[in-house]
């Protein structure tokens, strides 16, 4: 009897595994056939292009043509190439941007180094220290200028003269400590190469798409809130040398943590150098990208999850301007990535670290409320699952919520005293504001609007449909994921196993998701930017895990590799067109996104002050006021985002 039992038992086990088995096929056949839909709809402008011919190509700025057209601006006539016009000037611009990038790089790395020394931090990988540094370097900088500021101190003059004497210091300690640590540095550098094993292809197109997005960064600026407010602001408050609140503005009590970095950099390199230092998010975000890929999926390919992520459209688009969302997108992403070296390791400095880097989140942009609510009741809930102790889920609650708090509050306060709203213009209708001439309904009502353009109305299926929406009509948010993420997370189910900190990840997504989705949220494709570091992870794990059944079949394996690289190519600005699926004659254009790769001005083939008019609509009227009229002359203005290049009060 015992014997039956146990053959029963074998037979059933044996059955239940093959129906997971057949059922796991019909679920890979299915995602095969919606990741061929998905593709085939998503780039169904490419039928129109083919159909159309070269001419039409030509025509109609279409694929490869809108990438060598600006290499076509260099050559003249008869097919020479003549040396450009504007050489030394755009050498100029470079030469200061990278100058100042060098220096607000230098301070910001040694002034993490020295507080994570005096936090003691131990952290065991050289890799996370270069994070961390550089996560709290550029905090201590914001609110040292904040500081200053505050005391009628934040001067061009002397803020030249400390971010260079604390440069120089950098520079001195850095070579005192390799010439008495030698043998530590070859420690080091083994280290640092020893994670980065072979992936040309997916090195290669992550090295393509952050040359592009370089490129972009050593253009002048052009878009439209980097020119109104994130580089106009701070350049307010050093002609003032104190804060300024422009009461029709009322960008002027947003926090400006970020933008205060920006004001650093201006003094020693210009709007190039600021927009060089939001640059520099792409890198330090790939690299946390590749952490976090070592850290919850060790078996996927690091840097498959880091093309996935610098290829992402929008997010190269934000390494080329001076906005602060790729910003807010590194400090949310180092915030989760050392609550989960915490959760490992049990170090209190990792959650202290987190609070910090948290704090430093939520003092770059309200948004961050919504991550704050998320990691707080996560983590609550994760502690009692394992702790069953009130008191050891509270402390460390407290520790991550109390010191968090910290960083925001002066921004908040601050807004609070001048408009009785601490998160102005946000929660007009819980908080209201003051005075009138600030914010009133008829204004409020104005940008409830201008919200409301984006995306679709929040309908059931609206919502059921939110993930295809996003992805397939992308320029009705404002913006462009491309399909990958899409494709990847929907195989989620199918491949990836039940390992903890995939599923807190996936999870945590969700959550942000639901809230940005929400009423009291605004769907632009900027706002879901901060979760893109974790969906890449899970896409390169959920890659990983469909590819592997494949490796015995070297010609599928090497198939879907392929197939994959192509698709990261066609996410390259050469190809943006091909994104524009709605796009009929004027409508469906995406925006916040590469169109043109600015070589001709990077590399003095076009003027500055020609581009600017070309890309920037006032400009030329801006310019023309500036030389021309009187100094304390207004000008009545229905234009906007061109206030960084106008130097007369406007009405």
């Amino acid at each position: 009897m015992r014997g039956n039992t146990e053959t029963q038992e074998k037979v059933g086990i044996a059955l239940s595994t093959n129906k997971l088995f057949n059922l796991k096929r019909i679920g890979f056949f299915l995602w095969v056939i919606f990741t061929v839909v998905t593709l085939a709809i998503y780039y169904r402008q490419v039928w129109h292009v083919f159909s159309w011919g070269p001419v039409q190509w030509v025509q109609q700025n279409y694929s490869l043509y809108a990438a060598i057209q600006p290499v076509w601006r260099f050559i003249q006539s008869n097919g020479t190439l003549n040396a450009p016009g504007y050489l030394l000037d755009a050498l100029k611009r470079g030469i200061w941007g990278f100058a100042g990038l060098i220096v607000i790089l230098a301070c910001a790395y040694f002034l993490g180094y020295v507080l994570l020394k005096l936090l003691r931090v131990n952290y065991e990988n050289a890799l996370d220290g270069l994070l961390f540094s550089f996560g709290i370097g550029f905090g201590a900088l914001s609110y040292t200028s904040l500081l200053l500021a505050n005391f009628s101190l934040f001067q061009t003059s002397l803020i030249r003269v400390l971010l260079l004497s604390l440069a120089a210091i950098a520079a001195a300690y850095t070579l005192y400590w390799f010439l008495t640590n030698r043998n530590k540095v070859i420690g080091i550098n083994a280290k640092l190469r020893s994670p980065f094993h072979s992936n040309k292809p997916w090195k290669l197109i992550t090295a393509l798409a952050v040359g592009i997005a370089l490129i972009g960064a050593l253009a002048p600026e052009i878009e439209y809130d980097a020119l109104w407010y994130h580089l106009w602001l701070p350049q307010q408050w050093m002609q003032q040398g104190s804060p300024v609140d422009i009461v029709h503005e009322y960008i002027s009590l947003y926090p400006l943590t970020w933008d205060l970095i920006y004001g650093l950099a201006m003094t020693i390199g210009g709007s190039i150098a600021a927009k060089l230092v939001h640059f520099s998010m792409l890198p330090l975000s790939a690299l946390l990208v590749y952490q976090i890929t070592r850290l919850v999926a060790p078996s996927a390919s690091p840097w498959i999850a880091v093309a996935l992520f610098v290829t992402i459209p929008t997010i190269l688009w934000q390494a080329t301007t001076t906005y602060v969302d790729l910003a807010l997108t590194f400090y949310i992403g180092i915030t989760v990535y050392t609550l989960l070296l915490y959760k490992r390791n049990n170090h209190l400095s990792f959650l202290i670290l987190a609070a910090v880097f948290l704090g430093l989140a939520m003092a770059i942009k309200h948004l961050s409320i919504i991550v704050w609510l998320i990691l707080i009741i996560g983590m609550g809930f994760v502690l009692w699952q394992e702790q069953r102790s009130l008191h050891k889920v509270l402390k460390p609650i407290l520790i991550l919520a109390g010191v968090s708090v910290i960083f925001p509050i002066p921004w908040y306060l601050r807004s609070f005293i001048a408009s009785g709203n601490p998160v102005f213009p946000d929660l007009y209708p819980l908080f209201g504001a003051f005075p009138n001439e600030r914010w009133s309904q008829i204004t409020e009502k104005g940008l409830s609007t201008f919200k409301d353009n984006f995306g679709y109305p929040r309908t059931p299926l609206n919502l059921v449909l939110l993930p295809w929406n996003l992805t397939v009509h992308g320029a009705k948010f404002g913006g462009s994921l491309g399909p990958l993420l899409l494709i990847f997370v929907s195989g989620i189910f199918i491949s990836i196993s039940s390992r903890n900190e995939l599923r807190w990840l996936g999870l945590f997504s969700l959550l942000y998701i639901i809230i940005w989705a929400s009423p009291i949220s605004s769907f632009q494709m900027r706002f879901i930017l901060p979760i893109t570091p974790f969906l890449v992870v899970i896409s390169a794990a959920v890659f990983n895990n469909l590819t592997k059944r494949f490796e015995n079949r070297q010609t599928v394996y090497k198939l879907a590799n392929f197939v994959l690289l192509v698709l990261l190519i066609l996410n390259l600005p050469p190809f943006t067109s091909l994104h524009e699926s709605d796009r009929e004659q004027w409508n469906g254009w995406l925006t916040h996104v590469i169109h043109e790769i600015p070589l001709g001005v990077v590399l003095g083939y076009e003027d500055e002050n020609q581009y600017l008019s070309r890309k920037v609509p006032s400009y030329r009227a801006w310019n023309y006021i500036n030389n021309n009229l009187d100094l304390d002359s207004r000008v009545l203005t229905f234009s906007g985002g061109d206030h960084l290049y106008s130097d007369r009060d406007r009405i």
